[in-house]
């Protein structure tokens, strides 16, 4: 902690800035904002750097349980962001979204692997959820509350056929940073008047994938709708 204060005073006095900035989630709901930042004693349960964790929130009649984000910075780069349970309580029908960013990732990279798995629960007959995902040259912080800065890498929408219905899959995206880069990534889910999701995690990792890697790539959600398969687990080529 004294260690951490030193640090803080010295970049101060000296004009400098982190490696990184601050890790962010932000969570909306019916035009209310939830925002919470690494480290921020109101909302962050976890104690940890790199590691931000929120308990209960309820935000816009959206009840989001357990909600953690973690960023890893090194050879293998990663965002992350999960949740329990996010249930809609409104009695009516909203969309939930959720962004979570953080910068200083290490470079090089020229891929990043895009990931999410999901499980809809009494949502059939609600309009399509989305996933999205950015990477930003430029480093600039995202999640903060809404922004979503860089380049658009991967959007993917699906809605449930089935209760429950689960989704998961990974797809990579060519992305070249050349110096520290951020990312971001976000889910706009449909909920029905008594919908939820259960098991949601979203995660970005850089990495160059070797030949053998390629002919194993595969996204589950955003397809399902527009192929009409009915099934608990799904993978397609790309």
């Amino acid at each position: 902690m004294k260690n951490a204060l030193l640090a803080g005073v010295f970049a101060l006095a000296f004009g400098l800035t982190p490696a990184h900035a601050t890790l962010q989630l932000s969570i909306g709901a019916n035009g209310s904002v939830f925002t919470c930042s690494d480290g921020q004693l109101s909302c962050d349960q976890s104690g940890g750097a790199n590691n931000l964790l929120t308990v209960d929130t309820t935000v816009g009649g959206a009840f989001v349980q357990l909600t953690l984000t973690q960023s890893t910075f090194g050879k293998v780069n990663e965002l992350q962001l999960s949740s329990s349970n996010i249930e809609n309580l409104t009695g009516a029908p909203i969309t939930v979204t959720l962004l979570a960013s953080d910068t200083g990732f290490d470079s090089p990279v020229r891929f990043i692997e895009n990931s999410a798995s999901l499980t809809f629960n009494s949502n059939v007959g609600a309009p399509n959820s989305t996933l999205q995902f950015w990477a930003d040259p430029l480093n600039t912080q995202g999640a903060n509350p809404t922004n979503t800065p860089g380049a658009l890498l991967e959007t993917v929408s699906g809605h449930a056929t089935t209760d429950p219905d689960s989704f998961s899959g990974s797809l990579l995206s060519p992305f070249d940073a050349n110096a520290p880069f951020s990312m971001t990534e976000g889910a706009a889910l449909v909920l029905r008047a008594d919908g939820s999701v259960t098991g949601f995690n979203q995660a970005m990792q850089t990495g160059v994938p070797e030949p053998r890697t390629w002919a194993m790539l595969a996204i589950g959600f955003g397809l399902m709708a527009f192929l009409g398969v009915r099934r608990k687990r799904a993978r397609f080529a790309v």
